[in-house]
C-alpha cells in the first residue's frame, strides 16, 4: 500500500493510480499522472523527478501488443487485491473494537473493483442503435412533478429518472418541509415513493406528508378514519398505482446498503432526509472527500445505474442566513455534492419575508441544472407551513416584486 513506502515519487504514484481508478474506474496512463502531478506537487522544481518514475517504469518494463493485455490484467488485479485488503483490514479493526455493525458492513460493501460489467459501446450518428436510444428517452410522464407549477414548467415536468437532485437552505429554512410537500406531489400523481427519514421520526412524516395531500392542519387528521380517509382520497383522485413507504434508514448506513436495498424495490421516487447522514465507504482526512464519494455513488449507481430519480437535502453555510440572493459558494466546503448533482434548488428568506403579513415567504432559486438550462431562474412563495402548527406542506406562488425573472 503506498503508506507503507517512504514519501517520493514512487509512493506519489501509487497513490495517483488508486485515486484515479476510485474516480473514473480507468487505469492511469501518462496523460492523467502528468494531470495528477500537476494537481499535487506545488514545488514545480520536483515535477520532472516525480514524471520521471513513470518514464523509468515504463522503459524498464515497455508494453507491447502482445504483453499488453497481460500488463493490464497485472494492474487490475493490483488494484483489486488492494480493495480487499483495505476492507479486511478495516473489518479487523472493527471487530477488535467491538463494533460489529461496521465489520459487517465492510464485508458486505466488499466487491471485487474490476468484476463490473463492461461499459455500454460509444454510440455514433451512423449506429443502428442510435433510434432505439431515442425511443428510449424518458417522457413527461415519467416525470416527478415538484407540485410548485413554475419549477415543474422549468424542468420540463419535473425530476426525471437517473436525475439527483438537491434541496439546499440554512437551518429552519423548512428543507425537510420541502421534502415532504415533494412525496406528497409524487404520491399525488400516481408515483410510487421511498422515503428515507433521518432527520425526523416515521411519525413525524407520515403527518406533514398527509397533511399536505389533505391540505388540513395535523390537528384534523383523525386517527379512527384516516385509512378510510386516505383510501375516499385515493379514489377521488383517481390513485390507483401511488405508494408511499416511510424507512427510519436504521438499516441503511452507505450507498451500498440503499443500491442493496433499492435493487429489490418498485418504485418511482427517491428521497433522502439527508444523504449527509450516509456514511463513505472508507475513513478520509478531510468531510469534503468522504461527501465527494457518497454523491458521486448515489450519482453514478443509485440515479445513473439503477434508474431512480432521487431528491436529498443539503445544508448551507451561516453566509446563506437571511440573505436576498443565494448561490453555488454558500454551500462551501460541500461544493462538491453540488458537483455531483443534476439539479439543485436553494431556498432563501429574509427578515422582511419571514415576517410578511400574508404568512412567511421564501425565495426559491434554480442554482444548478445541467439538464434544462434553468440556472437562475426563481420565484416567491407564501409557505403553507409558515403558519405553525396550523400550517401543511405546500407553496403558493406569490408574484410581488418578481422582477428578477423579467
Amino acid at each position: 500500500m503506498p503508506s507503507s513506502l517512504s514519501r517520493g515519487p514512487l509512493r506519489f504514484l501509487l497513490a495517483a493510480a488508486l485515486e484515479h481508478w476510485d474516480l473514473y474506474k480507468k487505469l492511469m496512463d501518462y496523460p492523467a499522472f502528468l494531470y495528477w502531478v500537476d494537481s499535487g506537487v506545488e514545488d514545480p522544481d520536483l515535477h520532472e523527478e516525480y514524471l520521471k518514475i513513470y518514464s523509468d517504469i515504463a522503459a524498464a518494463y515497455p508494453i507491447t501488443d502482445s504483453s499488453r493485455e497481460s500488463a493490464w490484467a497485472a494492474a487490475e488485479e493490483w488494484i483489486q487485491d488492494y480493495h480487499i485488503g483495505m476492507a479486511l483490514d478495516r473489518a479487523r479493526s472493527a471487530l477488535v473494537a467491538g463494533d460489529r455493525t461496521s465489520a459487517f458492513t465492510e464485508l458486505l460493501n466488499l466487491r471485487e473493483v474490476t468484476g463490473e460489467a463492461e461499459a455500454e459501446p460509444p454510440v455514433s450518428l451512423a449506429d443502428e442503435r442510435l433510434g432505439e436510444l431515442l425511443a428510449a428517452r424518458p417522457t413527461e410522464e415519467d416525470a416527478c412533478p415538484t407540485g410548485i407549477e413554475r419549477i415543474d414548467a422549468a424542468w420540463e415536468g419535473g425530476v426525471y429518472p437517473g436525475e439527483l437532485a438537491l434541496a439546499a437552505g440554512d437551518t429552519n429554512l423548512g428543507k425537510s418541509m420541502l421534502l415532504c410537500h415533494l412525496a406528497a406531489s409524487a404520491y399525488f400523481h400516481n408515483k410510487r415513493v421511498l422515503y428515507f427519514t433521518y432527520e425526523l421520526t416515521k411519525t413525524q412524516v407520515a403527518e406533514r406528508i398527509l397533511t399536505g395531500l389533505f391540505e388540513i392542519p395535523k390537528q384534523e387528521l383523525n386517527p379512527a378514519t384516516i385509512v378510510d380517509d386516505l383510501m375516499a382520497f385515493r379514489e377521488k383522485k383517481q390513485i390507483d398505482k401511488g405508494s408511499l413507504v416511510i424507512d427510519d434508514g436504521s438499516n441503511i448506513h452507505t450507498v451500498a446498503d440503499l443500491e442493496r436495498r433499492l435493487e429489490t424495490e418498485d418504485i418511482d421516487l427517491v428521497l433522502l432526509d439527508s444523504a449527509d447522514d450516509l456514511s463513505p465507504s472508507r475513513q478520509y482526512s478531510k468531510s469534503y472527500e468522504g461527501y465527494k464519494e457518497i454523491y458521486r455513488d448515489l450519482r453514478i449507481n443509485v440515479c445513473q445505474g439503477l434508474g431512480y430519480p432521487v431528491w436529498t437535502t443539503v445544508q448551507l453555510n451561516k453566509d446563506a442566513v437571511e440573505k436576498a440572493k443565494i448561490s453555488l459558494k454558500y454551500i462551501g466546503d460541500a461544493f462538491a455534492k453540488a458537483q455531483k448533482a443534476h439539479l439543485c434548488l436553494g431556498m432563501s428568506q429574509t427578515p422582511d419575508e419571514r415576517d410578511d403579513p400574508l404568512g412567511p415567504v421564501v425565495k426559491l432559486w434554480i442554482l444548478k441544472d445541467t439538464v434544462h438550462g434553468s440556472k437562475g431562474q426563481w420565484s416567491r412563495y407564501t409557505t403553507k407551513f409558515g403558519r405553525g402548527n396550523r400550517g401543511w406542506p405546500g407553496f403558493t406562488y406569490n408574484p410581488s416584486f418578481d422582477d428578477f425573472n423579467e
